[in-house]
């Protein structure tokens, strides 16, 4: 699995994700013109890998604030030491998770109004 992430992260980074045809496109975006709550997250991290701070926050900034949360969930998928620690029961808490998720989706709906 790490080494798939490794992969990916480095055909983002030597790739263009702004200009290249093959890259992913959002299915909502592309069949209803709205934003999901990860719409832009190639160009996001395409721009961080790059050092275009600002770039990155005006792409999706809620999705840029969670990165940290994310790396916990892929740290508790890849080390059960960590996941079995204070920090990482907490990131899997079913609350948290919702919780997260529900943030996500609000911020779907506000960033289409």
């Amino acid at each position: 699995m790490l080494g798939t992430v490794a992969v990916l992260l480095l055909v983002l980074l030597l790739g263009n994700p702004y200009s290249e045809v093959w890259w992913l496109k959002c299915p909502l975006h592309t069949l209803t013109g709205w934003q999901c709550p990860l719409c832009g997250m190639q160009r996001q991290l395409h721009a961080l890998m790059h050092f275009q701070w600002a770039e990155a926050w005006r792409l999706n900034p809620v999705l840029l604030l969670s990165y940290p949360y994310l790396f916990l969930l892929l740290l508790g998928q890849l080390s059960p030491r960590f996941r079995a620690s204070r920090l990482g029961e907490w990131c899997y808490r079913n609350s948290v998770l919702f919780a997260f998720i529900g943030v996500l989706l609000l911020w779907g709906i506000i960033r289409n109004i």
